[in-house]
């Protein structure tokens, strides 16, 4: 199938297509009303699709509009008219993939004519990291797999190229871990409420979305607990958390239940269904924002105390460049300093509520003072004293 178009006379919105007639072999015009001319081609192409699988617009064999000849864009407007995504940010983002990054690319094409190695080839031409190539990869497959589930294309791997194309999905990205010296030296040139923000993260490890979707109801004075309610991403609150086991309670020490008691005396926002960290230029009706709070306070502040370095327009630690610095760098720092300091493994999962123990080799990140220290140890059991080398020593 060719892709068809759109007219809108008489302020109606028309999808037209081609077929072949079958004795002349002359090219016929179709069309459908499909809505108002006031409607985007966007908004138009997502109708189409859910009216091609409604079979309002014929999809079948007789050459009309093959099955087997859908272009992509059909199948991606209908995945995202039709799917039902659990969380909004997930909407979010295959919308934005899907828009911007797969349907410019394929949108004209016959879904079932194209290559696997034409998908694995483009990827590799994307100018991202390897897990976000690898994410637009997967958002593709799943375009697929949905189109097949609604009978859009025929159910078999053959009808679906995503399935062999092989790419990475990890970077060498190393986020940085923080000393607790360091964290002291940022924290105290932060003022409320960033200075009660980052202590709450980096002494429970809770994600700054969980932390940002906080309301005073949440906080069980009573019981030294959090409740993870709630998170608020790209500007959405969404119920639930990340993962399962996210959906848990937060251990909460009287120091820091101390801490928050004094922000909520401080603040406009104490009720109990405001938000912890509520906006005040959004007068209390939602979150601020996470990104905005890194740039604009937890940045500048590390900076200041000389744990952030720029030059050159970019940013080291200790002389060792930093990718990425913000709340979660004292997630990953909070890991850091419980290892170091001996903690159970299994409390360490428990307090960053992780699915298993896998994830530690992600977070935790050895501290070069303990590094030495560690190797000096090694070094008094297998030197001798007294000896430089093992050789010439009978």
């Amino acid at each position: 199938m060719a892709q068809g178009w759109f007219r809108r006379p008489k302020g109606r919105l028309v999808y037209v297509w081609q077929i072949e007639d079958p004795k002349t072999g002359r090219k016929l015009e179709r069309a459908k009303v499909v809505g108002d001319a006031r409607l985007s081609d966007e908004e138009g192409w997502q109708i189409v699709g859910k009216m091609k699988a409604e079979g309002t617009i014929p999809v079948d064999p007789n050459g009309e509009i093959p099955s087997a000849e859908v272009v992509f864009s059909d199948l991606a407007s209908y995945y995202l008219t039709n799917k039902v995504f659990k969380k909004i940010s997930t909407k979010d983002l295959h919308t934005q993939i899907v828009n911007n990054i797969l349907k410019p690319r394929w949108g004209d094409k016959v879904a079932v004519a194209i290559k696997p190695k034409q998908i694995k080839d483009w990827l590799y031409t994307v100018r991202v990291e390897d897990p976000t190539r690898y994410q637009y990869k997967t958002v593709m497959g799943v375009v697929y797999r949905f189109a097949q589930s609604e009978g859009l294309l025929p159910v078999g791997e053959q009808y679906n190229p995503v399935r062999y194309v092989t790419i990475p999905s990890t970077s060498d990205y190393e986020a940085i871990a923080l000393t607790p010296e360091q964290a002291l030296k940022v924290l105290e040139q932060l003022r409320q409420p960033e200075y009660t923000m980052i202590v709450l993260v980096a002494a429970t490890g809770i994600r700054a979305s969980e932390m940002l979707g906080l309301r005073w109801s949440d906080i069980l004075w009573e019981r030294s607990e959090i409740k993870i309610k709630q998170t608020f991403v790209h500007g959405n609150m969404q119920p639930g958390a990340k993962t399962k086991l996210s959906k848990s309670t937060v251990t909460m020490h009287p120091v820091l239940a101390q801490l928050l008691k004094d922000w909520r005396a401080e603040t406009t926002y104490a009720l109990d269904a405001d938000y912890v960290f509520a906006s005040a230029k959004l007068k209390g009706r939602k979150p601020r924002l996470g990104s905005m709070v890194e740039q604009d306070y937890l940045q500048p502040a590390a900076i200041r105390a000389g744990v952030l370095e720029v030059k050159d327009g970019k940013r080291y630690i200790d002389g060792e460049f930093v990718k990425r610095f913000g709340f979660h760098t004292f997630r990953h720092s909070l890991t850091s300093w419980l290892m170091a300091n001996g903690e159970n493994p299994q409390i360490v999962r428990a307090m960053l509520r992780w699915t298993n123990l896998n994830m530690l080799a992600h977070y935790a990140h050895g501290f070069k003072s303990d590094k030495l220290e560690a190797q000096g140890a090694v070094l008094d059991k297998l030197m001798k004293s007294g000896v430089k080398s093992g050789v010439g020593n009978d």
